[in-house]
């Protein structure tokens, strides 16, 4: 008897699963087997994980991107978003992350975590 591999773990905020991988795409999640209690809302993420609603590539203010810092504060919320490369996202991260220590030192840089508990939390000062 051959003897088949267990499929891929991979975890979310609401615990750890299975996935049943084909074609390149997650079909469905298992709860993981040592999980006496999982959670049903982990599945649910199929639902979203090709859904019209995901941004699957990095977004940046049309007029951020045109002007940089500080450009247009007026039309957040109301311009459209470009979609720019994963290199090209991470060069302006860069770029935006030295020109705010430059201009004004590290402790105007927030490096930390609120943690777990600020996931999907809004009106909460602390994020």
């Amino acid at each position: 008897m051959v003897k088949t591999p267990a499929l891929p773990l991979t975890s979310t905020h609401w615990g750890t699963y299975r996935a049943k991988v084909a074609n390149g795409r997650v079909q469905e999640l298992l709860p993981f087997e040592h999980d006496q209690d999982p959670s049903p809302i982990g599945p649910g993420i199929l639902d979203v994980q090709h859904g019209p609603m995901r941004i699957d590539m990095p977004m940046i203010r049309k007029s951020w991107l045109e002007g940089k810092a500080g450009h247009s504060k007026d039309l957040r919320g109301r311009e459209p978003f470009v979609a720019v490369s994963w290199a090209d996202a991470n060069r302006l991260v860069a770029d935006e992350l030295t020109r705010v220590r430059r201009d004004f030192g590290n402790q105007a840089i927030y490096g930390g975590s609120y943690g777990w508990a600020s996931a999907g939390r809004f009106h909460h000062a602390q994020s």
